[in-house]
């Protein structure tokens, strides 16, 4: 018997050491690690020109938020979800219309105007985004409504950008590889002026300026669609982060010639 007891002792005794010892191991994967990732696959690996000092956190990270921002999606809104206009993505429950026409604080929003967009979870991504569209002007409220019958779910109602993904253009639709390519350095120059502007005005960069993450206005010139106007969209995680105050003009042409050619060497092997 005490043959035993002692067989089990000992037996007890390396199950815990072994449960220390892996426990130790392998650290739990914290939101701040897979943050840290997202932010390396976004801008490349830290201290590397892409990924500068200058630019901070993610606009949802705990310090770029106050408790009023994290009150956003406490009440219920009297907004009727209309029908999905676009998919389920990564960190949204897809985007829907408006039914009828919303006011919110004594202002009337057109129906055609605004857009719903059913938010995964409510976290520093969330609040970041909605913080993110109040500074660039594209809010209008938020909390919670009926996107599925059975429950609320938090969503954001924002302004519709008007214009059109250059991928939907119908040059873009009609050109080969390298006819695309070429369009799309053609808007190269708009899409930093405003990349530029949001950064050195309002302190918040858009870093994700791919294909379908901003909207071009084109007029019919020669029967050669001319861009005129780029207006960026998708401002979620991991798209936006915040910058340094004193950051410079130049900092951000001299960051965005790197990120350009980082998302047209991608945007190259797609169309290959």
């Amino acid at each position: 018997m005490r043959g035993l007891k002692g067989v089990l002792f000992v037996f007890s005794l390396l199950l815990l050491v072994f449960t220390i010892t892996t426990s130790h191991a392998a650290p739990a994967i914290t939101q701040n690690s897979k943050d840290a990732d997202m932010r390396i696959i976004v801008l490349g690996p830290l201290g590397k020109p892409r990924n500068p000092d200058w630019i901070l956190g993610f606009y949802g990270d705990n310090d770029n938020l106050n408790q009023d921002d994290k009150k956003v999606f406490e009440k219920e809104l009297k907004v009727e979800v209309g029908r999905r206009i676009n998919f389920i993505g990564r960190y949204n429950q897809g985007i829907y219309s408006v039914w009828g026409d919303y006011k919110v604080e004594g202002t009337e929003y057109n129906k055609r105007t605004a857009i719903i967009k059913g938010v995964a979870e409510i976290d520093g991504r969330s609040w970041g985004e909605v913080k993110a569209l109040k500074d660039v002007g594209l809010y209008i409220d938020s909390g919670l409504a009926n996107i599925h019958l059975a429950k609320k779910d938090p969503v954001v109602v924002m302004k519709i950008v008007k214009g059109l993904s250059i991928k939907d253009t119908e040059e873009y639709r009609n050109a080969n590889a390298a006819q695309q390519l070429k369009l799309f350095d053609q808007v190269k120059p708009l899409v930093e002026k405003e990349v530029v502007r949001f950064a050195v005005q309002k302190g918040i960069l858009h870093a994700d300026f791919h294909s379908s993450n901003f909207l071009v206005g084109v007029t019919e010139t020669d029967n050669l669609a001319a861009p005129m106007t780029v207006h960026l969209v998708d401002w979620g995680f991991p798209s936006v982060f915040r910058v340094k105050r004193d950051v410079t003009e130049a900092e951000v042409k001299s960051w965005f010639e790197l990120q350009w050619n980082e998302i047209r060497s991608r945007q190259d092997k797609r169309t290959t």
